[in-house]
């Protein structure tokens, strides 16, 4: 069954055409029952419902292009609409004095506050167009700033004009009070359509002119009868109704070309700053307390006036005040994700995204700390130590050299990847420069530390998985020195983290002389002859030092290496004391 309403069917071109069509008719429509007929329920009636169904007319064109248009334009087009059926619920209003109490509307009107709102939600669509090419936009804190100037609008329709109609009843102070509020915010209005048809570009151009026109002659229209009804001269369907009904008629105008532009152009193009929406919002804050003064000081408005209009700002700061807050909570989650963001990134290699020295720095004393106080407690240490393990890629810079760094820099991310599943998650591993990384094994015990070599130097080098890299096929291995921490657990505060790094690069230093592609462990010996002299600081302290060397794949032909053992006396070398 062929549903009786749809979009698409509202938006083709026939249609808006027979929309526009039908606008005009009631335009002429008015204006023949402004000339034919007398004044009287009849021309009551007629002018009214024209109204009426003009104000609905431009609610549902917006509406229309909400519902097919997307992300702020969207939400643009929805607030256009909200103005209009707010305008629409007023006129019914006062066709229920015209009509069925068949009275004048009474003075001051309790939809003049509706009326006056209205034009809030337009205000809103155009500081949002404003923020068109703005990516702070969707910033917490900026949408902040967008209510308070709200707020700050409604606060002024309380503090000058409610008091008058429900304070105090005054209609000549309300009558000015009302006129000249609406004014300004009809002057801004003006002034906010001027700047958005200068920034627009293409259709948009067209359209914020359109619009500045139809918001001048609605506002014009309005005070033309607003003056004619003080006169005495004004009835529903009289001459001063016409420019109002053209007025009308024209917003739905607007959002027939409005339609078009969204499918054609969905974005207006704005060519200069967004507002400052943060500096606009403290003003209107600040000037809460200027505006009070002023009226409790200057002006000689009744007592319970002055009470009323104190308690509006109260209220008021109240509000603001709680925007403020949630404005600076939101801010300072924010500045406290992008530390955290910067505390991350100053952590991280950016080549290949595992921890850099920095982060080494930060984190190792407090596991070596945490360490030896379980040393010094006395309790189950097994288990407990830091395994350094420096590792090397061989041959890497015959690999910049033969395929430039671009290739050498893939390599390096690939061989990141490789040793990232060969060690445990809770073992760190940090780029220590160049092509040298670090392997932090935490909470490990030293005699499974050949395993582990032996499982990275296969990641690293097996030869049934070379690296490939745009289509080369390159095999890449690896040398590896380690040492543990403490060194040596009887008196866990005889070497420091430097010192053990320092035994770790001997080892690594000896893995390259045997040859390359193999892992050199370096643990204390008491029965060695063989010792090194090392500085730590201004200090040179000896370290007998026996090695365990674990051979990668490619020598031993298969994923699984060859262990000996064997002293450092019977073939390591020795260039001297290593300084940490």
């Amino acid at each position: 069954m062929r549903p009786v309403f749809s979009i698409e069917e509202c938006t083709k071109p026939r249609a808006m055409r027979l929309w526009a069509a039908f606008v005009c008719v009631l335009v002429l429509w008015q204006l023949a029952s402004t000339a034919l007929i007398a004044r009287g329920l009849a021309l009551t009636l007629n002018s009214d419902l024209i109204s009426f169904v003009l104000m609905l007319s431009a609610a549902l064109m917006f509406l229309r292009n909400a519902v097919t248009s997307t992300g702020r334009l969207r939400l643009s087009w929805y607030l256009l609409a909200a103005c209009w059926g707010t305008r629409t619920i007023v006129q019914l209003i006062w066709m229920y004095f015209d009509i069925v109490l068949r009275q004048e509307t009474p003075n001051p009107f309790v939809g003049d506050i509706l009326l006056f709102l209205s034009n809030i939600p337009v205000l809103a669509a155009l500081l949002l167009e404003t923020q068109q090419d703005s990516p702070d936009w969707q910033k917490p804190q900026e949408r902040v700033d967008f209510f308070l100037l709200l707020l700050w609008w409604l606060y002024l329709y309380l503090f000058f004009v409610i008091p008058w109609q429900y304070v105090v009843l005054d209609p000549g102070r309300y009558g000015s009070s009302y006129d000249r509020l609406n004014g300004l915010l009809d002057l801004v209005l003006l002034l906010m359509l001027g700047l958005a048809t200068r920034q627009a570009s293409g259709g948009w151009t067209w359209f914020y002119g359109i619009f500045f026109s139809a918001q001048l002659f609605i506002s014009i229209s309005g005070y033309v009868a607003n003056w004619a009804i003080d006169q005495q001269s004004y009835y529903p369907g009289s001459i001063y109704d016409l420019p109002y009904t053209a007025a009308l008629a024209a917003f739905t105008v607007v959002g027939l070309l409005g339609g078009a532009l969204s499918a054609t152009e969905p974005v207006a193009s704005m060519r200069v700053n967004k507002l400052p929406l943060t500096k606009l919002g403290v003003l209107a804050l600040l000037s809460l307390p200027v505006i009070t003064a002023w009226t409790v000081l200057y002006q000689s408005a009744p007592p319970p006036v002055v009470q009323f209009r104190l308690l509006v700002v109260l209220v008021t700061i109240f509000a603001m005040t709680l925007l403020l807050v949630s404005r600076q909570s939101q801010l300072a989650r924010e500045l406290a994700r992008a530390a955290d963001v910067l505390q991350e990134a100053s952590v991280t290699d950016p080549l290949t995204g595992v921890r850099n020295r920095r982060f080494f720095e930060a984190v190792i004393p407090g596991d070596t700390s945490s360490l030896l106080r379980t040393y010094a407690s006395s309790r189950e240490s097994l288990g407990r130590e830091l395994i350094f393990y420096l590792l090397d890629l061989d041959g890497f810079k015959e690999v910049n050299d033969h395929y430039g760094h671009t290739t050498g820099d893939k390599l390096l991310v690939e061989v990141t990847k490789r040793i990232r599943a060969a060690i445990r998650e809770s073992d760190i591993l940090v780029r220590w420069g160049g092509d040298e990384f670090l392997i932090v094994s935490r909470y490990s015990d030293s005699a499974e530390a050949e395993t582990v070599a032996s499982r990275i130097l296969t990641a690293v080098g097996d030869p049934q998985r070379y690296i490939s890299i745009g289509g080369l096929q390159i095999p890449q291995t690896c040398s590896i020195g380690w040492a543990a921490f403490p060194w040596d657990r009887q008196q866990p505060m005889k070497a420091s983290v430097d010192v053990v790094l320092a035994l770790a690069d001997r080892g690594l230093y000896e893995a390259k002389v045997k040859g390359k592609n193999r892992a050199v462990g370096v643990s204390p010996s008491k029965s060695s002859k063989f010792v090194l002299t090392l500085a730590d600081g201004d200090q040179l302290s000896t370290y007998p030092v026996k090695t365990l060397s674990v051979l990668g794949p490619t020598q031993s032909g298969g994923p699984f290496a060859r262990i000996f053992q064997g002293h450092l006396e019977s073939g390591m070398t020795s260039p001297g004391p290593i300084g940490v």
